[in-house]
């Protein structure tokens, strides 16, 4: 009798402990969508959103040796923002162009993922945590997923292209004014000849 009463807590233990982790897991997503949805549209750096214990614990052991470097980049950021699940702040960055050093943060409401794009003369650095399975409570290695505004900066030819479209809009601006001022001038030296013309005609 006193075996199997032993067994039955045993066995209600197992349960519940297999239980808390993932309750444990929705209560921290919970608290930092609490926090992150009303802050959208803020400027990060006045609500310190990298100060938040919620948000700073979690960057600091994802980031290690490269969070000085992550943060003061994500606080030339003025705005946090929001794509579908993804609560997300990108550095402005004043210098730009391909090379330029820039730094994301993203957060997956989904998922409870969190991960920061880091880009250092001109290579991205991806830091990512392992996602929690809905199923059985195992952590795994998951690709987060990331905003469309941060994409270009993960993919080189994406950034070539952007700068080879720069140059390209650039060219063409300077080719319209150059046909515009061409136009122009055809279009004076016609009505003078017209005008002297009909002078003539007269």
């Amino acid at each position: 009798m006193r075996v199997t009463n032993l067994l039955k807590i045993l066995l209600i233990g197992l349960l519940l402990s297999g239980c808390v982790a993932p309750l444990l897991a929705g209560a921290q997503s919970q608290l930092m969508w609490a926090l992150l949805k009303p802050l959208v549209g803020f400027d990060p750096n006045e609500v310190d959103l990298f100060e938040q214990p919620l948000i700073k614990d979690r960057m600091q052991p994802l980031l290690g040796e490269h969070y000085g470097t992550a943060v003061s980049l994500l606080k030339t950021a003025n705005e946090i923002q929001q794509e579908g699940p993804l609560f997300y702040v990108l550095s402005n960055n004043p210098v730009t162009g391909p090379m330029a050093d820039k730094a994301g943060f993203i957060w997956n409401s989904q998922t409870n993922q969190m991960a920061v794009l880091l880009k250092e003369q001109g290579k991205s650095t991806v830091f990512s945590e392992a996602v929690t399975s809905a199923t059985d409570g195992a952590l795994s290695k998951s690709v987060p997923v990331w905003p469309k505004e941060m994409q270009s900066l993960l993919d080189p030819a994406a950034l070539q292209k952007q700068a080879t479209d720069k140059v390209g809009a650039a060219a063409q601006g300077q080719l319209n004014q150059a046909a515009s001022a061409a136009q122009s001038s055809v279009v004076s030296a016609a009505q003078g000849t017209v005008s002297s013309a009909a002078a003539t005609a007269q």
